[in-house]
């Protein structure tokens, strides 16, 4: 039987409760990581009242390691990510760094549909320089727009992900990507999952400890191989390394690659009572990002609260 997960308030306060240090820039990201997680349950019946046509399950780009929303046009779904833009900019705005940005943010999202669809396009494919160029165009840095993009694109995927989440859970092995199956993005957060009772069989248990990573954008949660590098790929022996805390660590650790020095904060959930919220849980960790830095380490997934 599934464990049931945290909400973002509930993964926030256990963080906090054990790192009171943590406790400013918590508080700071509460209300935004709160919103966002709250965004899908209202753009869902917003999607189905869209008409918007998903993508089919072809396993054969899976197999080639074709994301799902790979090339698709989101022309439909320009007022989903304005109602998240309006939800979220005045929280996010609110952060140090950003309150300076809010007129032109707002501007950008609310008033110029066709940035805002080409910023989205960029985000999914991956397109850092079109990012930059829409950026200055609008006199923005370009990590603030990008921050920005994956707050407010982010439940708007995380709508289209949730019509896949079934398969890709049914075909684990069908997906050996280090990034995400639906979006393409790569992950802020890694797990090993708990040990696996069946309540109606005493007999039927599993010992746990497989992997899966967290999308940073549309939360997608995917298996992948434990010793195997999600960025550069590589698996050989030796090629992932561990670091954690001596005491008191409650399963987290960075899972960081010897060849391309990219690491994936992970949480062992065999160590835990309590499965977090995987996006409240990153941003709880900074504390081994930190650690990460000073050791010359570069994040898989940059963040707001990673970049030092």
């Amino acid at each position: 039987m599934a464990a049931s997960r945290q909400t973002v308030s509930e993964t926030l306060a256990d963080i906090a409760a054990c790192r009171p240090v943590l406790q400013p820039v918590l508080n700071a990201f509460a209300p935004l990581l709160e919103a966002r997680a709250a965004l899908p349950e209202t753009l869902a019946p917003m999607l189905e009242e869209s008409g918007f046509s998903l993508p089919p399950w072809q396993q054969e780009r899976a197999q080639q390691g074709v994301p799902l929303l790979s090339g698709v046009a989101l022309d439909g779904l320009s007022h989903l990510l304005q109602v998240s833009a309006r939800r979220l900019l005045p929280l996010l705005t609110a952060l140090p760094g950003m309150t300076e940005h809010a007129d032109v943010l707002e501007r950008f999202f609310l008033s110029r549909e066709e940035d805002s669809r080409q910023g989205a396009h960029a985000l999914l494919a991956g397109n850092e320089s079109s990012i930059a160029a829409l950026a200055s165009a609008a006199g923005l840095p370009a990590p603030v727009l990008l921050f920005a993009l994956e707050m407010c694109l982010g439940p708007v995927v995380q709508v289209l992900a949730a019509k896949y989440r079934a398969p890709w859970d049914e075909r684990p092995s069908s997906w050996m990507q280090g990034y995400c199956p639906v979006c393409g993005s790569f992950p802020s957060i890694a797990y090993l999952d708990k040990r696996v009772f069946d309540e109606k069989n005493a007999f039927l248990a599993g010992g746990g400890g497989k992997k899966h990573l967290h999308c940073a954008l549309c939360g997608t949660e995917w298996h992948f191989r434990r010793g195997a590098c999600p960025s550069c790929g590589k698996e050989d022996s030796g090629t992932m390394e561990l670091l954690r805390e001596s005491s008191g660590s409650r399963g987290e650790r960075i899972d960081w690659c010897t060849a391309c020095k990219s690491y994936c904060p992970s949480v062992d959930l065999r160590e835990r009572d309590a499965v977090p919220d995987m996006d409240a849980m990153a941003l709880g960790m900074m504390h081994l990002d930190i650690v990460a830095a000073q050791k010359g380490l570069l994040p898989l997934k940059a963040s707001f609260w990673n970049q030092f």
